[in-house]
């Protein structure tokens, strides 16, 4: 197993994020050309906010060359989580995580250390990794590169929509 981890702070509340982080038909507005391109449910009539572990969704994931249907494995207040698998031979579980940072709240501008983060695991798990393998085919740092991205275009979008 291998642990991809990256973070951005963000100036708004947790619950600010992880709303707007489950406006899923917003993604395609502030990354359009991210790694992660798109997240809706499988069954179309149902809400992200809504989903519950065993529900399925339909990703178009390393920019857009891909198109995965993870399941989902946790959706709180604080994590949006989903176990996914391609071919069976590389897994994970992909995590997004709202945290307050502490120090903000009242009388100071809330803020959320949004933790955008994957175990790797399966057959193929090695190729994310620190090995040398890993360092020579470069998916870590091209996966760390897209998460990061990611996390950047996020954070622009919440903080430019909640100034409005």
């Amino acid at each position: 197993m291998y642990l991809l981890t990256t973070s951005i702070e963000i100036a708004a509340p947790p619950a600010t994020v992880r709303e707007m982080f489950l406006d899923f038909s917003s993604m395609p507005e502030y990354t359009p050309n991210g790694f992660l391109r798109s997240i809706a449910p499988a069954v179309s009539d149902k809400s992200p906010w809504d989903l519950k572990p065993g529900d399925q969704l339909k990703c178009s994931i390393d920019y857009g060359k891909m198109q995965i249907s993870p399941i989902i494995h946790e959706n709180t207040s604080s994590m949006f989580s989903w176990r996914g698998s391609l071919l069976g031979v590389f897994s994970g579980v992909h995590m997004f995580h709202f945290e307050e940072i502490s120090g903000s709240g009242e009388g100071q501008q809330s803020r959320t250390r949004f933790v955008h983060e994957e175990k790797f695991t399966g057959l193929l798990s090695f190729l994310i990794g620190e090995n040398f393998i890993a360092k020579w085919v470069g998916a870590t740092e091209d996966t760390r590169k897209g998460f990061s991205g990611f996390n950047h275009d996020f954070k622009v979008w919440v903080e430019q929509e909640s100034r409005k």
